[in-house]
């Protein structure tokens, strides 16, 4: 860094901004006349060329007034448009076409699109039904302008005009027609000048061009349809004002379109275009001088502003770099030693220094705060073994009193089942039926009782079981289970088994697992007319499989979700399903000392999926 400074480097870079400092208001102020220069040009451009454009579709307005004032005068003589006597009517339009040199035909067409008659005095049946004009005539009852489309009565390019034909009482009879010629559009248009390589075009709304000027432009185009150029579908979007754009020839204009009105809306278009180039000249050449004029005061600027930087800036900046080498490096000891002077770069370098002192103050706060964070993670680390083996001990001591107490129930429990057993069989049938149904009333509650004493007790014993590892297979564990499922009469189960992969874990326990969740669904779907039981499994996203049993049974209200994996927590009666609420919580605690979880999804009378996971290598805790 320090050999590239005496010549170019950083120096060069304040050489360049001083001057491009210098340089920016002559360069702004040249920018900003070029511009206004273009802008006004422009302006005038656009407005001349609008202007030439709205006398353009003047000149063709008169041919579309002059028609509909003709058409609708001839509406008047009920002898020529309401006549049954069709050489009549052809005589008086034959003659109205003698007279009318710029037509090349006249007619009435039928409502249902027969010509009836027309000045060539066609003899053969032609319908006329899907011609625009006719069309807009029979949707609008007023006068309109077609679209250029093929005419089976002429055999040249000519633009068609309608207007209805109404009977005294005002109903609806014909329509009558006249044919302009397309050339008479074009000579009109040749009448109005345009500077060199300027063009002008007149098109319908189905992309026609009806009309071109100059010559050239005239014999190209006339009577085609460009619809799908890009010139044309611009100009049919736009409809009004001006653009830039590359015309139908490639060469880029500035084109202005005004609209040609029939007196209810635009069916045509006047488009005209001058060259871009040949428009913007001046501003160009205003554009290329400014130019050469500020290329010259910029060397100039260039070569003094070098001149001076040489002097003023260089050492303070040399002082600066190596300062930030050092400082780049490590040394947060770096200062540039300049102490003195009011310049920018002599106050770069007192802000350089007291920045570099900032920053080795604050090294010096961070080393102290991370041996401070370091001794507060230990101590966490330290209070959170502490609380966990008391955690585990409680634990350990709530399973230890759960079993104790079940334990310690079961005796009492067999001397009431079996003496209250001992009373029925020897004093139940002396007893009236109010006390009979006592009695059987204590037995069920002993059983029950009895039965709720084991599950705590496997519940208890569940914690403090030691888990066996090994490979466990699913099929054959679902499989037992199933055939071990006691059959109810008159129910046929639908099951539905999916090939299971095998685990590692606790068989017993696993075994346990599915054999809760497979009576579950078997006692739940006990109302089913048509019971179906789905057993599955899915690979999902890290590293886990999903086991879930599915069912079409009574299923549950999922606001009670969260009681639904407690101890005795049961969401439906036992008078309805039989059972004592402990058989999820040994699900969710077997599945979790497999590292797995547990949970649920279910709606009322629709049924209830339960799932499990394990891990896909299945590490099992102790």
């Amino acid at each position: 860094m320090k050999a590239i400074l005496p010549g170019f480097g950083l120096l060069r870079t304040r050489l360049l901004l001083i001057a491009l400092l210098i340089l920016i208001p002559v360069f702004a102020l040249g920018l900003h006349g070029f511009l206004q220069q273009r802008r006004i040009e422009r302006a005038n451009v656009q407005e001349g060329v609008l202007a030439t454009a709205r006398l353009t579709a003047a000149t063709q307005k008169y041919f579309i007034e002059k028609t509909r004032q003709l058409l609708s005068t001839l509406t008047n003589f009920d002898f020529l448009v309401l006549a049954p006597n069709r050489p009549d009517s052809e005589g008086h339009f034959a003659n109205l076409k003698l007279l009318s040199p710029d037509y090349v035909n006249f007619g009435l067409i039928e409502r249902d699109g027969m010509m009836f008659c027309n000045a060539l005095q066609t003899n053969q049946a032609v319908t006329l039904a899907d011609c625009s004009y006719f069309q807009q005539v029979l949707q609008q009852r007023r006068f309109s302008i077609g679209v250029l489309q093929p005419d089976p009565l002429v055999h040249e390019p000519c633009l068609n005009f309608g207007h209805p034909v109404f009977a005294k009482n005002g109903g609806f009879k014909r329509v009558i027609f006249a044919s302009l010629k397309l050339s008479r559009l074009s000579d009109v248009l040749t009448e109005i000048p345009l500077p060199a390589g300027g063009v002008s075009f007149v098109l319908d709304s189905g992309g026609n061009i009806l009309a071109a000027s100059p010559e050239p432009e005239r014999k190209k185009w006339t009577g085609k349809n460009l619809f799908s150029t890009p010139f044309v579908q611009k100009v049919l979007e736009k409809k009004e004002g001006s653009f830039e754009d590359l015309g139908l020839d490639g060469i880029c204009r500035i084109y202005a379109i005004s609209p040609v009105s029939d007196g209810y809306s635009s069916r045509l278009w006047a488009v005209v275009g001058v060259p871009r180039e040949a428009s913007l000249a001046h501003a160009n050449g205003a554009l290329i001088f400014n130019l050469i004029i500020m290329g010259l005061f910029a060397a100039l600027a260039l070569g003094a502003g070098w001149t001076l930087g040489q002097r003023l800036f260089l050492q303070p900046i040399q002082a600066v770099v190596s300062a930030a080498n050092r400082l780049s490096q490590g040394d947060l000891s770096a200062r540039t030693g300049i102490s003195r002077g009011a310049g920018e770069l002599d106050q770069l370098a007192r802000a350089f220094d007291s920045m570099a002192g900032s920053l080795e103050q604050r090294q010096k706060e961070l080393e102290k705060a991370s041996a401070e964070i370091q001794k507060m993670n230990s101590d966490l680390e330290q209070r959170v073994k502490e609380r966990t083996a008391r955690l585990e001990v409680l634990n350990e001591e709530l399973d230890a009193f759960s079993y104790t107490v079940s334990h310690d129930l079961r005796a009492p429990l067999r001397h009431l089942d079996a003496y209250t057993q001992i009373l029925w069989d020897e004093a139940g049938p002396a007893l009236d039926e109010p006390a009979r149904k006592h009695l059987t009333s204590i037995i069920r509650a002993g059983k029950r009782m009895s039965a709720l004493v084991e599950d705590l007790l496997g519940f208890a014993r569940m914690r403090r079981q030691h888990l066996s590892e090994a490979d466990v297979d699913f099929n054959a564990l679902v499989r037992d289970i199933i055939a071990e499922t006691p059959a109810e009469s008159g129910r046929r189960i639908e099951w539905i088994v999916s090939t299971l992969p095998k685990v590692r874990g606790d068989a017993a326990m696993l075994h346990q697992v599915w054999a809760n969740l497979i009576s579950n669904a078997v006692k739940y779907t006990r109302q089913q007319k048509t019971p179906r039981i789905e057993i599955g499994w899915q690979d999902a996203p890290g590293g886990e499989w999903i086991f879930f049993v599915r069912d079409n049974g009574a299923g549950f209200d999922m606001k009670y979700y969260h009681k639904l994996f407690g101890v005795f927590h049961r969401l439906h009666d036992e008078g309805e399903f039989e059972g004592t609420g402990i058989g999820l919580a040994n699900v969710r605690r077997i599945v979790q000392r497999h590292s797995g979880r547990a949970w649920a999804e279910g709606e009322v009378g629709r049924g209830a999926v339960f799932y499990f996971s394990l891990p896909a290598h299945l590490p099992v805790n102790p």
